[in-house]
């Protein structure tokens, strides 16, 4: 569950302004940036408009103080412990595997917040828009550089578009986040089933076939990696 970040040097000013965007994040998660407003995060957190608007002189700043906020969740969440695994085709499973986790553990209390905030803003012009889709932009290269480097490792066929393959996983991603919303707490099991179907189709002979066989066929094979 998202909380609130810990400041790094305890100050007040610091401890008040994290305490605001946790609050942000949630909102937006659950309504979309667009239903954050200075006027509305004062009346939920008994502050003055005053105080708020100390930390966040306009509405757009206030946007972008959420969204980097939601991306350090996120990064923390799902990037950083992927990018710490080994390079290749293990490297793509966590990616996604954290990825379909973090929907399940409901690191955002609603809907997927980046997804919302991409269709709500991705096509207009503003700071906003651009930090949105640069958030994407790193999602989308973490998945195809993974795949590329599992292709460097000989466990990812050479002529598979590694991009368009991120693209597909990606999808398979949001389909499953659909169909989790439509049946409230469904276990995610499925979704990585598909996710290893998925994979088993672009791996090489230097991955076994049975590895694919199940998720505990496959946490077997890659701890038992060197």
């Amino acid at each position: 569950m998202l909380g609130t970040p810990a400041s790094p040097s305890g100050s007040r000013g610091e401890q008040s302004r994290h305490t605001i965007l946790a609050r942000a994040v949630r909102i937006a998660s659950r309504e979309g940036l667009g239903a954050l407003t200075i006027g509305r995060l004062a009346k939920e957190l008994h502050m003055s408009k005053s105080g708020l608007f100390a930390h966040f002189q306009s509405k757009p700043a206030l946007e972008l103080a959420t969204l980097k906020t939601a991306q350090e969740v996120f990064d923390e969440a799902v990037l950083l412990p992927a990018q710490a695994s080994r390079a290749g085709i293990e490297r793509l499973w966590n990616l996604c595997d954290l990825w379909l986790q973090h929907i399940e553990e409901r690191i955002f209390p609603g809907a997927y917040f980046f997804t919302g905030a991409f269709f709500e803003y991705a096509d207009r012009p503003g700071p906003v828009a651009r930090a949105i889709t640069g958030i994407a932009k790193q999602w989308f290269r973490a998945l195809r550089q993974a795949v590329e480097e599992a292709q460097g490792r000989g466990e990812i066929h050479p002529d598979a578009d590694a991009q368009q393959v991120a693209w597909q996983l990606h999808g398979q991603l949001v389909g499953f986040y659909w169909a989790y919303l439509l049946e409230r707490g469904m276990s995610g099991r499925e979704a990585r089933k598909v996710l290893l179907g998925r994979l088993r189709s672009l791996a090489t002979g230097k991955v076994p076939a049975d590895a694919f066989e199940s998720v505990r066929a496959w946490k077997r094979y890659l701890k038992a990696q060197p």
